[in-house]
């Protein structure tokens, strides 16, 4: 599977180590994003369709196999995207969830659940529009008040399957920022 070009994950333009660039860079937006594969190859597109919607946890665990990570910063926990909790019921796991465990053990870094979906979306994939994906998740995370205070100056890896738009990730590092994370990166399967 192709190992994909790494994106500024402001405004998706390239960017080698996937740092933000400089004039991109916003108060509570993104530090950084690493995508693994290339989700516009068919291979790698169903391989995400066969975990999400196939149930096929096992897989994370293949495309993941050889996974080496480093990017220079020391994260303290990674966080999943949540879903929404009727959509993880039927799905019957988070797979941002699934792939932060992979990546965690590998990493030595534990995963914590501090977002959570505070209401239901429309699903992002049936959004075509940028501007409309940003409103269709304005809003819709927040932090686990039970554990926010394990939040405040950390550096956080924020994790999920694609990231296309980026309207899911760059909302719940603004969340993570606000409620006091000092960095976040974001870490994507494919993009």
């Amino acid at each position: 599977m192709p190992i994909t070009e790494q994106i500024c994950p402001e405004c998706g333009k390239g960017c080698p180590m996937g740092w933000t660039h400089p004039g991109c860079v916003k108060k509570n937006g993104m530090d950084g994003l690493i995508a693994i594969y290339d989700y516009q190859d068919n291979v790698i597109k169903g391989v995400i369709k066969e975990i999400k919607f196939g149930f096929n946890r096992d897989l994370i665990k293949r495309v993941l196999k050889n996974f080496k990570f480093e990017t220079g910063e020391k994260f303290d926990y990674l966080v999943p995207v949540p879903l929404y909790f009727y959509r993880e019921n039927w799905r019957g796991f988070n797979q941002a969830e699934e792939i932060a465990k992979v990546i965690g053990e590998k990493m030595a870094v534990g995963v914590l659940n501090i977002l959570k979906r505070k209401r239901k979306t429309k699903q992002q994939s049936l959004i075509l529009d940028r501007d409309e994906r940003e409103k269709n998740v304005r809003g819709a995370f927040g932090i686990r008040e039970e554990i926010k205070d394990q939040l405040k100056g950390k550096k956080i890896l924020l994790v999920d399957d694609v990231f296309t738009s980026g309207a899911d990730m760059r909302e719940c590092t603004r969340v993570l920022k606000k409620a006091g994370a000092e960095v976040v990166w974001g870490l994507a399967l494919g993009h």
